[in-house]
């Protein structure tokens, strides 16, 4: 018995009640997703991925070949970067390193604000030296700009051994005024 179609349908349609069967779904390889996600996360492991599964796709048939390659290359170019700027960053570090060793040594801060104007050892032992006229004259700490504040040097005068004395009298500004008189 044979069916009869309706005088509208053709053959090449299918019959009313049968669909026709879906296609076979496409299987996306596993390591091509991971090689592309990878690529932002651990550049190498994205390069790994993407091999093996450029390797996977065309062995198995599967899709996903594209996507291996763009996550491999992604991944390769993202390495690259890194050791770019990692080369970058080490060079300007170094010379960085070598410019702050070749500063001039700065004298340490005074314990009191930094608005206080202070008299390095320096500075002092030459002033030392001409007002009292004393010779070899060494001046261990800085003298802090503040009214009252003291220190003592030692130096020679007139042959002997002496404690030089000196006191912060007046402060303008910067310019720090003191006496200086023989303590021992």
């Amino acid at each position: 018995m044979t069916q009869q179609l309706p005088p509208y349908a053709s053959p090449e349609q299918p019959t009313p009640g049968y669909a026709p069967a879906p296609p076979a779904p496409e299987r996306t390889n596993t390591m091509a997703i991971l090689s592309i996600v990878f690529a932002f996360v651990f550049s190498p492991l994205g390069i790994v991925f993407g091999v093996i599964g450029r390797k996977q796709a065309r062995e198995r048939n599967e899709n996903g070949r594209g996507l291996a390659t763009a996550g491999m290359w992604l991944s390769i170019v993202f390495v690259v970067l890194g050791v770019v700027t990692a080369v970058i960053v080490s060079v300007m570090a170094a010379s960085i390193a070598q410019q702050v060793s070749q500063l001039p040594d700065v004298p340490p801060a005074s314990s009191s604000s930094s608005d206080v104007p202070a008299v390095t050892p320096e500075q002092l032992a030459p002033e030392v030296s001409a007002q009292l006229g004393a010779e070899d004259v060494v001046c261990p700490e800085m003298l802090p700009g503040q009214v009252g504040a003291t220190t003592v040097c030692s130096g020679t005068v007139d042959g002997e051994q002496a404690q030089l004395g000196v006191t912060v009298t007046e402060v303008s500004g910067t310019q720090v005024a003191f006496r200086i008189a023989r303590v021992g």
